[in-house]
């Protein structure tokens, strides 16, 4: 009955056709999923082909999950029932798919979705071309901390411009006993929004409010006019990298207003930053800390405290980088 749960018959059926199919395309051959989806509906009339549509995203999503290749063009639906991980964890126990790592897999899914063209990307805010990726690659929008696909994080990137890194609160306040202080001491009026607001971003030279950087082997102060306002341990900042960017690739894009796309370019995979690197690009003034805050109403409203690099230093942060795309 078409709205039940699924048979061990049929949930068999569409796992075996997957993995023939998913056989067929790195053989080369480009099968047509249609007439595989109505070939299958035939045989268990119960399901129509679109429900073996989405079984079969079921199943990208229970591979993706073993952090295993799936077919292109079936982006991962994570909404599965037990029943169909353990039917396809038997069946390739018997019959396994040769495994890639990781950042191969990612390869395969960007190097499908450039040659497939334009990205559309009609989201609003600074974070649309990442959202618009993530959904192309099937990964559900969440604010989970972690890595973007199978432990590697994801960043768009449209130019060389600076690349936001981490958000971290400062590991210790001196002159400014803590963010809402900082606020109090140096917010500005904002004529255009009416209301006061801090908002710079600075690196190891002074910015025009006199806020820089300054380095030790251990920490990282927050100066202004010679006066330490605050201060980031190096651990701290160590963690906040390997936490997010142990493993990233960057996705360098062209972007189009009208219909609102992108294309993918190139891809830069990176692995193991560095912190010695981190510490040594701020006193380049590769990196750069933003500070985001403003008021509403009586409250001081915190946008991140963001640590940023320039575009063309990344590759110097990480030890090991290579070119998928």
């Amino acid at each position: 009955m078409r709205g039940s749960n699924w048979s061990e018959k049929e949930v068999s059926a569409a796992v075996t056709a997957y993995l023939k199919l998913y056989s067929a395309e790195k053989n080369g051959e480009k099968p047509v999923k249609s007439h595989i989806y109505n070939d299958l509906s035939k045989l268990h009339p119960n399901r129509t082909p679109k429900s073996f549509e989405l079984k079969f995203q079921n199943i990208s999503a229970v591979l993706h999950n073993e952090n295993l290749p799936y077919c292109n063009g079936l982006k991962p639906r994570f909404n599965y029932q037990k029943l169909l991980r353990l039917v396809v964890l038997d069946q390739l126990d018997r019959t396994p798919i040769p495994s890639l790592e990781p950042h191969e897999i990612l390869r395969e899914k960007l190097s499908f979705l450039k040659n497939k063209g334009a990205i559309k990307a009609d989201k609003k805010g600074t974070g649309k071309h990442g959202l618009a990726l993530e959904e192309a690659l099937g990964i559900s929008a969440n604010s989970s901390k972690k890595p973007d696909f199978m432990g590697i994080e994801l960043k768009t990137k449209k130019d060389k411009s600076l690349q936001t890194l981490f958000s971290r609160t400062p590991s210790n306040y001196n002159y400014a006993i803590d963010k809402n202080d900082l606020f109090r001491k140096f917010a500005y009026q904002d004529p255009k929004r009416g209301r006061k607001a801090l908002y710079t971003s600075f690196n190891n030279t002074p910015d025009s409010l006199g806020f820089y950087l300054a380095t030790t082997d251990q920490k990282i102060s927050v100066m202004h006019k010679n006066r330490e306002l605050c201060s980031y341990e190096a651990e701290d900042i160590e963690s906040a990298l390997l936490s997010k960017h142990t493993r990233t690739a960057y996705i360098y894009i062209t972007a189009k207003s009208s219909p609102p796309s992108f294309t993918i370019n190139s891809v830069k995979y990176c692995q193991h930053p560095s912190i010695i690197r981190f510490l040594r690009l701020v006193r380049e003034g590769k990196i750069y800390l933003d500070f985001t805050l403003s008021e509403k109403g009586e409250k001081i409203k915190d946008h991140g405290f963001l640590w940023r690099i320039k575009g063309d230093s990344i590759n110097t942060l990480y030890l090991s980088n290579e070119d998928l795309i």
